[in-house]
């Protein structure tokens, strides 16, 4: 229930009067101050509002109401401002080392001109804080806050140390500044469900400890302002919220959480963020300096504790993976050990100038022999494919079949085909992509991503007609010049057709011959040599045709023609056609089939 307050008479006071009286505590005399006091007992419910302690008259009101070992126990304590006075004010300094509060305690308003200890203090109601302005340095060292604790607006000109505090409810410090040194190493806030610690809107301008924090539920530092650096790594077994949070200074993070959202964040300097087990969006964030983010290997300690004891253990769950990128200029960022198998890269800037370091994962094609499609039995050829073209072939189209689209959604989801990519989209991803490896000499990788660029510009509708048989033949024969053993079969599957070809149209059933028409003139004379037809032409059987020493020789002019030589071999007119045919596409057959080879051993 409320209660009705009446001000102290005072001039200038408004504090609250203590019952009975008509002063508040501060403006009686000595003989009913002492009355007032013996009045308090230890787990009182008191009340002092508006109130301006001295460090003597403060001192007093702990004593009273002090148990064994000095340690101050109140039942709810109101400390807060009034609607239309001042808050409570503590002139000196202001003890509650190990105190205990029962109830609500509130300090709502309140203003602490000195030092305000509360180490090691228990609060079991819920702690409001709001709006309390620290001049001096505030301490809640190893402070347990079993209920909700309420720092919304706190100013602290000085130091504030919150090392080893528990909150057990929600800590709220939404929009406090802090302009002193802020520490809350190794402390825990413990709420399972919803936010656990709300940072959203405060203001850092010096350096923030937080090397230790952990964080059951959610941790907001949405829109917060770090002007110093951030010290320590943090573990939150829910979601790290740090959308539009600003560093201005050079920052080196450690997170272990289950998800960061970084989307719209500013960093105007340098920044390495090490990363475990995170799904990371970074959309929209803005890099003006170099940022990395990195896998970090090695579990956070804090000193010879493992920070990460309640994290799930699933094999591979501490890979970090990256899952959006759009409207990022990524000109500035470096990606080291990242998963991204799951990023959208569509709508990001500068992509090409993007730093892939160590081993970055990606997507691949679904597995195994496939049947329907435009061949009875299919298989997906194995490379690195990007999310966008994951979506792409998930959505059946009129270049695709339900055989193509198979297997294309495992772990993504039903694509909205309104947002989904095009062929052209993808593209543009992959060449970027490419050039982004082929700059840091990485020409494997870049293979994956030439072939990806390659495969939609062949699905791609607006590619003219020609150009796409164009790219189909090279699809077929090579893989896009990618594939050294499909040039290969390609190779042996045309030598084996031109072999075939001699036997049965171009090798003549023997060397030719010529034969001497006329005389030859005793003084001299011209002599006529002409070819004798017999034997030019090839066997009239069909069995004939094929014999060991046919073979032979049909084979050494196939593989002269594959080094682009003559095999010297005498052949029909037919065959003369099928050799020059052979000399012209088995050699290119063999260059592509080098080609790819070198693609995949070249660093």
């Amino acid at each position: 229930m409320s209660r009705v307050w009446t001000e102290c008479t005072a001039p200038r006071c408004g504090a609250v009067v203590v019952p009975g009286r008509i002063h508040c505590l501060r403006h009686l005399d000595e003989p009913q101050l002492q009355a007032a006091l013996a009045a308090l007992a230890p787990g009182a419910d008191v009340d002092f509002r508006g109130l301006r302690f001295t460090e003597e008259l403060w001192l007093s009101v702990t004593a009273a109401v002090g148990e064994r070992f000095g340690r101050a126990r109140f039942d709810t304590a109101h400390f807060p401002a009034r609607t239309h006075c001042q808050g409570t004010h503590f002139g000196g300094p202001a003890y509650f080392e190990g105190a205990h509060f029962e109830g609500d305690v509130h300090f709502t308003g309140a203003e602490f001109a000195d030092y305000a200890g509360f180490d090691a203090a228990t609060f079991v109601g819920a702690a409001h804080f709001r709006e309390v302005r620290f001049h001096g340095e505030v301490r809640f060292v190893e402070a347990r806050f079993a209920a909700e604790a309420f720092f919304d607006g706190v100013s602290c000109a000085s130091t504030a140390r919150f090392s080893e505090a528990w909150f057990d409810g929600i800590g709220a410090f939404t929009a406090a500044c802090f302009s002193g040194g802020v520490s809350f190493t190794e402390s825990w806030f413990r709420r399972r469900d919803g936010t656990s610690a709300d940072f959203s809107e405060a203001t850092f301008h010096r350096p923030a400890e937080f090397h230790g924090a952990r964080f059951r539920g959610r941790a907001a530092f949405a829109d917060a302002v770090f002007e110093s650096e951030w010290r320590g790594a943090v573990v939150c077994l829910d979601e790290l919220w740090m959308r539009g949070a600003s560093f201005r200074t050079p920052l080196r993070m450690g997170i272990a959480a289950l998800r960061v959202d970084m989307n719209r964040v500013r960093c105007e300097s340098t920044a390495a963020f090490q990363l475990r087990y995170a799904a990371v969006s970074l959309r929209d964030a803005v890099l003006a300096e170099p940022v990395t983010l990195s896998y970090e290997a090695m579990p956070f300690m804090a000193g010879p504790r493992q920070l990460e004891q309640e994290m799930p253990r699933e094999e591979g769950s501490v890979a970090v993976r990256l899952l959006r990128l759009s409207g990022v200029n990524a000109a500035h960022l470096v990606l080291t050990d990242v998963d991204l198998s799951r990023c959208e890269f569509s709508g990001s800037y500068n992509l090409d100038q993007i730093s892939l370091a160590g081993r970055c994962e990606y997507g691949t094609p679904p597995s195994g022999l496939r049947r329907g499609g435009r061949l009875p039995l299919s298989w997906w050829s194995r490379r690195q494919v990007i999310v966008e073209e994951q979506y792409w072939r998930a959505l059946p189209g009129a270049s695709r079949t339900a055989a193509d689209t198979d297997g294309w959604l495992t772990g993504l989801g039903h694509p909205d085909p309104a947002q989904s990519p095009t062929a052209d989209d993808v593209a543009i991803v992959y060449r970027q992509l490419r050039k982004a490896l082929e700059d840091t000499k990485n020409q494997p990788g870049a293979a994956d991503f030439y072939y990806g660029e390659m495969e939609m510009r062949r699905h791609n509708k607006d590619t003219p007609p020609g150009e796409r048989a164009l790219l189909h033949a090279y699809w077929l024969l090579s893989g896009y010049g990618l594939r050294a053993s499909r040039a290969l079969w390609a190779l042996l599957c045309a030598m084996g057709v031109t072999v075939l070809l001699l036997m049965l149209f171009g090798l003549p059933t023997a060397p030719p011959t010529s034969r001497m028409t006329g005389q030859v003139p005793v003084n001299g004379g011209r002599v006529v040599l002409t070819p004798d037809p017999a034997g030019r032409g090839v066997p009239r059987r069909l069995r004939d045709r094929f014999s060991t020493a046919r073979v032979e020789r049909a084979g050494r002019v196939v593989v002269n023609s594959v080094v682009f030589r003559s095999s010297g071999q005498d052949l029909t007119q037919g065959g003369m056609w099928i050799e020059m045919g052979s000399r012209l596409c088995e050699p290119v057959l063999l260059g592509l089939a080098v080609l790819a080879a070198r693609g995949r051993v070249q660093r």
